[in-house]
């Protein structure tokens, strides 16, 4: 008795079918489609045993910049887009790319690179001009110390660093904070041999920037020390909203050599000041 062509033809419908739909599923994948994968995948991380041993020289970047996603375009290249990912292509600004950098897209490494100095311009003090941030957690901050190659710490965690939270308002009020350790350190000294600080007035209110000076005639007198100006204004800015008019005469900066400013013109400078008092 001859066999039945049944199950022959049952398994030949079969392999149609599934050729038809990896063949659809490449072809889809090849031709892009509106809710690419490829939009939110995330590149491969950087290798952490590869570090730069000085500050600057920075390895490729593996990571997109802030506010940009990852994606791969038709073409197999990498790419970080500003807006949204439809069919491979990015329909806002193709802002850097992961793969070899064209004279239309600039690499990411170069891009970081460039925020990363002008972060650090901006939030660094100038004793630990390295800027970091994590991609993954969000942690920002300043160091002394040369950045791993990824550029999200420091390469040596026992050098001094500095931290940036989440808003100026609160770093105002934290003496470990990049903001105020740049504050202090960019304050200028009046006279030689000056030593800054940082004062709480009170608690959950901004620092205010103090220093003790000697005036150089007066060497065998005590130190003396002024508040200065800028820094006691956003104190006051929190604690006492009104003060501007309050036509309190401590505040009054302009004659009080309690200040800096007004300390280095009348007794360092020696220049006269209507209704300052030495």
């Amino acid at each position: 008795m001859a066999a039945s062509p049944i199950p022959w033809i049952i398994a030949s419908i079969l392999l149609v079918v599934i050729i038809s739909v990896v063949y659809l599923k490449l072809r889809r994948w090849q031709e892009g489609f509106t809710a690419d994968p490829t939009a939110l995948a995330t590149p491969p991380p950087a290798d952490p045993s590869n570090t730069v041993q000085a500050a600057g020289a920075a390895a490729a970047a593996t990571f997109c910049p802030p506010g940009s996603i990852y994606f791969l375009n038709k073409q197999g290249d990498s790419l970080c887009c500003e807006g949204a990912v439809e069919n491979r292509r990015c329909k806002g600004r193709t802002v850097c790319t992961l793969s070899k950098g064209t004279g239309k897209v600039p690499s990411c490494t170069s891009v970081l690179q460039q925020l990363s100095a002008t972060a650090a311009s901006k939030l660094c003090p100038p004793s630990m001009p390295n800027y970091y941030v994590s991609p993954i957690t969000g942690k920002r901050g300043c160091t002394e110390s040369a950045l791993t190659a990824a550029g999200d710490e420091p390469l040596y965690r026992d050098r001094p660093q500095c931290t940036i939270g989440t808003s100026p308002a609160a770093d105002l009020l934290d003496e470990a904070s990049c903001i105020n350790k740049k504050r202090l350190e960019e304050m200028a000294c009046i006279s030689s041999n000056c030593s800054k600080t940082l004062h709480k007035y009170k608690e959950g209110f901004p620092l205010v920037l103090t220093q003790t000076y000697q005036v150089p005639d007066q060497v065998t007198a005590a130190p003396r020390m002024c508040t200065d100006e800028h820094s006691m204004e956003i104190y006051l800015d929190a604690a006492e909203p009104n003060w501007r008019s309050s036509g309190k005469p401590e505040y009054n900066f302009a004659i009080s050599t309690e200040f800096c400013g007004t300390a280095k013109a009348v007794l360092i400078d020696k220049k006269y000041v209507e209704g300052a008092s030495t």
